[in-house]
């Protein structure tokens, strides 16, 4: 029987006592922007409405180049320590770019040692999907349940996906996983009542190793509170956690999306004008200390993180930190901190 346990890790070290960092602790890189699926809180439920989200935005459907991903494997293993965890996530659905499993490969075939996750809706994990991932060395899949029935899925993602699929698919993988495990969540908005959520645990326990109902965040700003359906005081795990000034988060963090923009966080979807720099014209380590990113620490610890336009009204400060967790809380430090990072 799976642990009822969320995605977030627990066991972290104290953001203030361990900065400035030589290299991220944790990466994303964001292998498409296509997806299968348009779910009501993402950009993507705006694919094809004119004037909507996703156009506003000016983003490209498309998968990353893979010499581009050849770059950044490279520069993954320049870094003085290799980051402890690497995901593959994005705007788009990752299992929808047939290449995942060799980029996966390619880490662990250049050396790479930690950990690397997906985060999916898993409609799109075959039997031979899954297979080509364990094989290719990955660590965790997260499964993003959006429903109980095959109604329900057609109401949040707006596609035609058969539940008895959702359930074969995420069974094969459980079955047949070696060392990698499998994660299985749902967001709290999408259950009606006690009733679905047991419905939710009898259905998946037996199937994944670890099984969770997240709380519904803001992860993307542009589309706002999804209606007032989003308690932004709650974290994901539903905690009630106090508002901070100074995000923790972009003094460990590094983002890749398809057209090689770099960020500090892990939110999809950020404008290209927040690049930190890009990966086809720089190395990872080059962006990593570069001047952009100081100065973005600097405006963050000075004037809070709401100073940054891109990061005001965001979430994602709060979403994975603890309701007893103070690693990331650097509002009491942060004239301490800012003596590190120097104009």
């Amino acid at each position: 029987m799976a642990e009822v346990k969320s995605s977030v890790d627990t066991k972290r070290q104290k953001i203030a006592d361990i900065v400035p960092l030589d290299s991220p602790l944790s990466m994303y890189i964001e292998p498409t922007r296509a997806c299968n699926f348009k779910c009501f809180y993402c950009m993507h439920s705006t694919r094809g409405v004119a004037g909507g989200e996703l156009e506003k935005m000016g983003f490209a459907i498309g998968h990353m180049d893979m010499e581009l991903f050849d770059k950044l494997v490279r520069d993954i293993m320049e870094f003085p320590q290799q980051p402890k965890r690497i995901c593959f996530s994005g705007l788009g659905e990752p299992l929808a770019n047939k290449n995942l499993p060799e980029m996966i490969g390619k880490l662990r075939g250049a050396g790479f040692s930690g950990r690397i996750d997906v985060i999916s809706n898993g409609s799109l994990l075959t039997h031979e999907m899954s297979d080509a991932l364990i094989e290719a060395g990955i660590s965790r899949i997260q499964i993003s349940v959006q429903g109980l029935t095959d109604e329900k899925y057609r109401e949040v993602s707006g596609v035609d996906i058969a539940m008895s699929q959702i359930l074969d698919n995420i069974s094969y993988f459980y079955e047949h996983e070696k060392e990698a495990t499998i994660y299985v969540k749902i967001i709290d908005s999408i259950l009606e009542d006690e009733e679905d959520r047991k419905r939710f645990f009898d259905m998946f326990e037996n199937i994944c190793d670890t099984i969770f109902v997240e709380h519904l965040v803001v992860m993307q700003q542009q589309m706002g509170d999804h209606g007032g359906r989003v308690d932004t005081t709650k974290n994901l795990m539903g905690e009630c956690v106090a508002p901070r000034e100074v995000c923790g988060v972009m003094f460990y963090f590094l983002q890749v999306n398809i057209d090689g923009e770099t960020f500090p966080c892990s939110t999809p979807g950020l404008t290209n004008s927040f690049s930190m720099g890009n990966a086809k014209e720089k190395t990872l380590k080059e962006i990593w200390d570069g001047q952009k990113r100081n100065d973005l620490i600097r405006t963050n610890l000075i004037e809070g993180y709401t100073a940054i336009p891109v990061c005001d009204n965001c979430s994602s400060i709060t979403a994975c930190v603890t309701e007893n967790d103070d690693s990331e809380y650097l509002d009491d430090c942060r004239d301490e901190i800012l003596k590190k990072f120097p104009e």
